[in-house]
């Protein structure tokens, strides 16, 4: 069916606008009544148009979107409604306009004969590649409503994680931002002042005042040489870190950074357990499993390790033994996957595994957080501390020199 670009006003008078699936104008007209809306204009989207939604608008969909979306799609298949009605269900239903159209071209790809899997593929920036391997597995299985609800936990259980670890920094970053703030507003303001006041006086400046003034004049005479090598050095540190040999450095390093290490590396480990028990869960294959999961951790020392338990396990290995030999994943990661193994329960087991790591994480968040946090408030206090003292100190001086 044909996309429709419409422009309305709502029951409460407000205007609106967005895509719809309908066989002809009239009954997509017909259609935004039922909704409430009254059509203002009404046009078909060409060819052209659609196809250029299919390319460049596959954006700017929010997981939480895609997420909903599955879970309301395994409902729909669990209730053995066809995909094709299942699909124009969701089209109708979701709010996202973006997300409308990539559904309103997987139903039509579907209608055209193809799987939800290829239909899904075309559009790589809303469904990544777990997405379209679990669902081209449960299609082959005859189990797509179990996977699509196990895709949607494993989202759900994803985005709690990034949420946890976004959260517990929003604080200790806006500490860092307020610091720099008011350090830079002292050296602006604050110091100028104890140059006007002390300019005509012949009195010798303690040496912490004569380091502040120092310190203010520079900035303001060479602020833009300041603020241009900071942010020089920043995307200078950017270009590094996105090649491939500046990557592997920083990988590798900030795994052995004190806190920050440690929890970046059982970031990793969670997010590998919880993919690869998702995809063997969903049917997937090991191999293929593990090429996924290299591509989703996001640290080129662990991935390499991954890619060399790879090569091990294509040769006949266990999963558990070429992990353990890499030094790169903790005992209790490869211990459980040894049982899981053997009891033909790894599934099971990579999920417990996940679940203990991100409890970890939730602690280990808490823990840097309540670090930071005090040690933020020491840095902040001794630089305000020294700019009180470099403006006490010599009108104390100067007090003492006047009362002789």
């Amino acid at each position: 069916m044909p996309l429709y670009e419409y422009k309305g006003i709502t029951a409460s008078g407000k205007n609106t606008k967005g895509v719809l699936e309908a066989e002809s104008t009239k009954s997509a007209r017909v259609r935004l009544k039922q909704k409430g809306v009254l059509t203002t204009d009404i046009k078909v989207k060409s060819n052209k148009e659609q196809q250029q939604q299919n390319v460049f608008n596959t954006g700017g969909v929010r997981m939480k979107s895609v997420t909903m979306m599955t879970r309301q799609l395994a409902t729909l298949i669990r209730a053995r409604i066809p995909l094709d009605e299942a699909l124009s269900a969701l089209v109708d239903q979701t709010d996202d306009n973006r997300l409308k159209g990539v559904l309103s071209q997987v139903k039509i790809s579907v209608n055209e004969g193809k799987s939800l899997a290829d239909a899904c593929r075309m559009f790589p920036k809303v469904f990544n590649t777990i997405f379209i391997s679990m669902i081209r597995a449960g299609e082959a299985s005859g189990n797509l409503d179990l996977v699509l609800k196990r895709l949607a936990e494993f989202a759900e259980a994803q985005q709690n994680l990034r949420n946890k670890v976004v959260g517990a920094m929003a604080y200790p970053a806006f500490m860092v931002v307020a610091g720099v703030s008011i350090t830079l507003f002292l050296f602006a303001f604050a110091v100028p002042k104890i140059t006007e006041v002390f300019a005509g006086s012949d009195m010798p400046l303690p040496t912490l005042t004569v380091i502040m003034i120092g310190i203010s004049d520079f900035l303001a005479k060479h602020w833009v040489i300041v603020f241009a090598g900071f942010f020089g050095s920043f995307f200078l540190f950017q270009w590094y870190v996105s090649t491939k040999g500046g990557r592997a450095w920083w990988d590798s390093f900030s795994l052995k950074i004190p806190a920050f290490g440690k929890l970046k590396r059982m970031i990793a480990v969670s997010r590998f357990a919880r993919t690869l028990g998702t995809l063997i869960g969903a049917g997937v294959p090991v191999l293929d499993a593990i090429d996924i999961v290299k591509d989703v951790v996001d640290n080129t020392v662990i991935r390499e390790a991954l890619i060399t338990s790879r090569n091990s396990i294509s040769e006949g290995k266990t999963i558990a033994a070429p992990l353990k030999a890499s030094g790169q994943f903790p005992p209790i990661l490869t211990h459980m996957i040894a049982v899981g193994e053997r009891t033909g329960e790894l599934e099971e087991m990579l999920n417990v595994v996940s679940d203990t790591y991100d409890e970890q994480v939730d602690t280990a968040v808490q823990s840097v957080t309540r670090l930071l946090e005090p040690l933020m408030i020491v840095i902040m206090g001794g630089i305000i501390a020294l700019v009180a003292l470099s403006i006490f100190m010599p009108m104390l001086q100067l007090n003492n020199f006047m009362s002789l």
